[in-house]
């Protein structure tokens, strides 16, 4: 007959068959798990440690090609507008005559304008008051909210204000009306 109250458990790594861990090896056995367990932990830690270095040089680098393509299309943009101080330098340089002179102008107004407009930028529409895309410098009689004056053109590169409208807003109030 078997003896029930013996350990169901499975033999352990240095147990002899039905003979129970000495205290000693079992000692030996955790000091093994705990040195790899140091070992797995300093091996975590200097992958953290790369994984860490390697990210913070991305950083740097997505830094360097941001400020790269920021420089390489100032230089287009600029490359670009050369060619209109070359025309400007040119008219001031003619002997046209007034009417000539102001066709020249007004045709490399538009080629510059064309050309703005090709990178995407856009004038500001000013029918109607809006604090996010125009700035009002002053009110006057008129129809409330309405844009009655644009000192001075507003525009948008996309979504982004790149200028704001100055702009003379009417008040809502007709000559002869008081606010009082």
């Amino acid at each position: 007959m078997e003896d029930s109250s013996r350990d169901s458990r499975p033999p352990q790594a240095g147990e002899a068959q039905g003979e129970p861990l000495r205290p000693d090896d079992d000692m030996t056995r955790l000091k093994a798990e705990i040195e790899e367990a140091r070992a797995q932990a300093e091996r975590n830690l200097d992958l953290a440690k790369r994984i860490q270095a390697d990210f913070d040089n991305y950083k740097k680098r997505a830094q360097r090609d941001k400020e790269e393509q920021i420089k390489a299309a100032n230089d287009r943009l600029l490359y670009d507008l050369l060619g209109f101080l070359d025309d400007f330098e040119r008219a001031l340089a003619s002997k046209a005559t007034p009417e000539e002179f102001r066709r020249g102008v007004e045709s490399i107004h538009a080629n510059l304008r064309s050309m703005l407009q090709s990178k995407g930028l856009v004038e500001t529409p000013c029918d109607n008051f809006d604090p996010a895309l125009h700035e009002a410098l002053c009110v006057g009689e008129g129809e409330e909210g309405k844009v009655l004056e644009v000192y001075q053109k507003g525009y948008c590169l996309g979504p982004r204000v790149v200028r704001y409208a100055k702009v003379k807003v009417g008040s809502g109030n007709k000559r002869g009306e008081s606010d009082g």
